[in-house]
C-alpha cells in the first residue's frame, strides 16, 4: 500500500490517505495532546459557574472526529428511531463521555 498524503486540519485532527491498486483508505485521528487540551477545557468549564436560568447553557465539548463517528452511527443504526438531537443528547449523557460534559450533570 502506498502512502499518499498527510495533513492536519485547523482543529488539530490529523488525516492520512493511503492508496493501493484497488482502494483508497483515509484515516483521521486526534492526537493525544489535542485530546488533553479538550479534556482540560471541559474540566475548566465544569468548574466555572453557569446560570441555570438562561435559555442556553454550554453542555459539552465534542471533538470533531467523535462528532462524525456519532453522526455516522446515528445515520446507519438509529435514524429511524431517534432524532439527531436526541441521539446526541444520549451520547453526551452517557457515562462513557462524562469527561466531555462542561456544565451540567445530565441534559
Amino acid at each position: 500500500m502506498k502512502h499518499f498524503h498527510d495533513f492536519t486540519a485547523p482543529t488539530g485532527v490529523e488525516h492520512r490517505i493511503h492508496v493501493s491498486d484497488d482502494e483508497l483508505i483515509t484515516e483521521e485521528f486526534t492526537p493525544t495532546k489535542i485530546e488533553k487540551v479538550i479534556l482540560d477545557k471541559a474540566h475548566e468549564l465544569r468548574a466555572a459557574s453557569q446560570s441555570k436560568e438562561g435559555f442556553a447553557r454550554h453542555a459539552a465539548i465534542v471533538p470533531v472526529g467523535l462528532y462524525w463517528v456519532w453522526k455516522k452511527e446515528w445515520r446507519e443504526k438509529y435514524r429511524q428511531t431517534f432524532s439527531w438531537a436526541t441521539f446526541e443528547t444520549m451520547k453526551i449523557n452517557s457515562s462513557d463521555y462524562a469527561n466531555l460534559r462542561t456544565g451540567v450533570k445530565k441534559l
